[in-house]
């Protein structure tokens, strides 16, 4: 429970953020009943919890209390800095420009959370504008709307790209942050968390958020497929299934649904023949310019850039996944290992020289490759371990 000086911070108890709606404040307290409601859940420490969802939901389930309470919430709050709204990546150096760009991003999470769709829209780059009419902006939201709920967010701040080159259009200047959000997956009753990259550009003298999409119109059919489904209550294993796959810090599949992968290729090579590799990428950071360790919100960032970049640089073919706290895995299809060594040396050496990594991500990088023929066995997990890759305990990585 987040405590200031006695003071109960029931917007985190319900993992909702302050301004959220009143619908999404009632979502989140139906969904954490269901999980810590003693009747469901014989876990002892369950019913203390409960205890905690309850004092949070009067406190705040109501329009009247939650008036009174925000009022002391803001008081608690009005302390915070630049720095910590801005999260562990921001730096005092860094320009007006940057915390305004901040502010653009937070104002457009704002406007997704309170359902002020139209006021979002108004924040895109041109170029998004051009590319995505406000009907199907609107159309996408609403049928996004009704998978998922936005409950909370928070942004770091991440780095500045100068004659950034982003969906084909070059920006002056654009600010690189990680948004971590929490979403209510209304057909499954379960509440996640996963990170995203978000970009903030000069657009023609004024901050923009970058959306970067060419194409809702696809991704609204597949919400409102998934919605259409609910209704006859077949949606929730494959949100289930979905939502597993992924690693929440990266984006890359987890380590299980990454093996998955591997095995489909395992059997692929039985049956046709041929070669694939398995590579591994391995982090060891070492200390901060200021002489500090990384924590885990910097490890975190770090990590999801890095799987942005060895993404970018591998074929389309190629499987990426996260293999433990700090490695990643690369699954090779149709590789012999002469080429999949020559590949993985590439992606390390792109990694080493590139600037952000040597400055905000000081580690050694090291690779590993495991050439898998026809004669390879059933165990792919223990090839990983070959790789020096051990099961991961931390939740999410599967």
């Amino acid at each position: 429970m987040s405590e200031l000086g006695g003071f109960i911070d029931y917007y985190s108890v319900l993992q909702v953020h302050h301004d959220a709606e009143q619908g999404v404040i009632d979502a989140a307290y139906r969904c954490l009943s269901k999980l810590f409601h003693p009747d469901l859940n014989p876990d002892p420490k369950a019913a203390e919890r409960m205890k905690e969802i309850n004092a949070a939901y009067e406190a705040i389930g109501d329009a009247a209390a939650r008036k009174a309470y925000h009022r002391r919430w803001m008081g608690k709050n009005a302390w915070k800095t630049l720095s910590e709204w801005g999260g562990t990546g921001w730096r005092v150096t860094e320009s007006k420009e940057a915390y305004s760009a901040f502010e653009m991003l937070d104002a457009f999470f704002r406007d997704v959370l309170s359902e002020r769709w139209e006021d979002a829209y108004g924040r895109l780059t041109e170029a998004d504008k051009a590319r995505v009419s406000l009907a199907d902006f609107l159309e996408w939201r609403a049928a996004v709307r009704a998978v998922y709920l936005l409950g909370n967010y928070h942004i770091s701040y991440f780095r500045r790209y100068d004659d950034c080159r982003y969906e084909g259009e070059t920006y002056p200047r654009a600010y690189h942050f990680i948004a971590r959000v929490t979403e209510l997956q209304q057909l499954s009753g379960r509440i996640t968390e996963s990170s995203s990259h978000k970009y903030v550009a000069l657009d023609g003298g004024v901050l923009r958020v970058c959306l970067g999409a060419k194409d809702l119109g696809k991704a609204a059919a597949e919400y409102r497929r998934l919605a259409a489904m609910a209704a006859d209550g077949g949606a929730k294993e494959p949100l289930l299934r979905a939502a597993a796959r992924l690693d929440p810090g990266t984006g890359a599949l987890a380590r299980e649904a990454w093996l998955e992968e591997a095995e489909r290729e395992r059997r692929r090579t039985l049956r046709y023949g041929g070669a694939f590799c398995m590579g591994a990428i391995t982090f060891a950071p070492g200390l901060r310019g200021d002489g500090e360790l990384q924590g885990d919100d910097s490890l975190e960032m770090n990590m999801a850039y890095a799987a942005r970049f060895v993404s970018e640089r591998v074929r389309d073919t190629d499987v990426l996944g996260r293999g433990s706290d700090l490695a990643l895995v690369l699954l090779l299809p149709e590789t012999k290992p002469g080429r999949g060594k020559k590949a993985m040396e590439k992606v390390v050496s792109l990694l080493r020289d590139d600037p952000h990594i040597s400055e905000n991500f000081p580690c050694e990088v090291s690779a590993a490759i495991m050439p898998c023929g026809e004669d390879v066995g059933e165990d792919l997990e223990a090839l990983l371990k070959q790789l020096g890759i051990e099961r991961a305990e931390r939740p999410g990585m599967g």
